[in-house]
């Protein structure tokens, strides 16, 4: 009965909770319900926004992106946006294992036949970093660099702070990132193939500025992957935009 009640008081300060959302669980359970009955993104997808083809909504016109493919195992909604917004705005860092598992799961996937020099991943500037006490991204990167037996490499560095992007159109966003990122000048990519992780893909702009650097500095390929996505029908219900170098 003293372990009983322990267990109790130790759960009520305490509580486990959801490795995807954070949400309070069971003790005999690994995830929420919500989160372990979530449909995976899947089949054929579209190279450039991730999406499956059959839900893609890229323009016939749209430039190629500076990666050869995006993927991410879910889209930002429900609880999977409720996770993210907790791993990066609420302190929890424990989420990254987790989300890293579906992540790599998914490359185990979709990027099976590629070998891999480098895992990086999208930068911050220091400031915000030390605010937040980590950099989501190098987080979750690590995670599938453990899995992968690939190194993760600090390739990218953020150089310009850039304004808040939540609310900023595809056009906007590509404006404000441009310039803001380089090479770390102790890296070289030259002939190497890379795999940059993020934790969530809305236009795609700074995986693309990201990629771009990369593929400046001589990489033979950039490929993307992130933990979920947004659906591009909700952002602001407006036309896809063209990518711009």
């Amino acid at each position: 009965m003293i372990k009983e009640a322990l267990i109790t008081l130790a759960y009520a300060l305490f509580p486990k909770r959801c490795g995807l959302c954070g949400e309070v669980i069971l003790l005999d359970k690994k995830l929420c319900d919500e989160c372990d009955n979530r449909k995976r993104i899947s089949g054929e997808l579209c190279k450039k926004c991730g999406a499956p083809k059959s839900e893609c909504k890229c323009l016939p016109n749209e430039r190629t992106p500076e990666f050869k493919a995006v993927i991410a195992p879910y889209y930002y909604e429900g609880s999977v946006a409720a996770g993210v917004n907790r791993f990066k705005d609420s302190g929890y860092s424990e989420l990254a294992d987790e989300m890293a598992e579906c992540i790599f799961e998914h490359i185990s996937e979709y990027y099976k036949d590629i070998h891999f020099d480098f895992i990086t991943y999208v930068p911050i500037t220091k400031k915000k970093e030390n605010k937040r006490g980590y950099n989501q991204a190098r987080l979750l990167a690590e995670g599938i660099s453990k899995r992968m037996n690939v190194e993760c490499a600090e390739l990218v560095l953020k150089i310009k702070a850039t304004p808040q992007q939540k609310k900023s159109s595809a056009k906007q966003r590509r404006i404000n990132l441009r310039g803001s990122f380089d090479l770390n000048e102790s890296a070289s990519v030259i002939g190497k193939t890379v795999l940059i992780i993020d934790d969530i893909k809305t236009t795609g702009s700074t995986l693309n500025e990201c990629a771009y650097v990369l593929n400046a500095y001589g990489a033979e390929a950039v490929y993307a992957a992130a933990f979920c996505m947004t659906k591009k029908k909700d952002e602001n219900e407006r036309k896809p935009q063209l990518f711009s170098k």
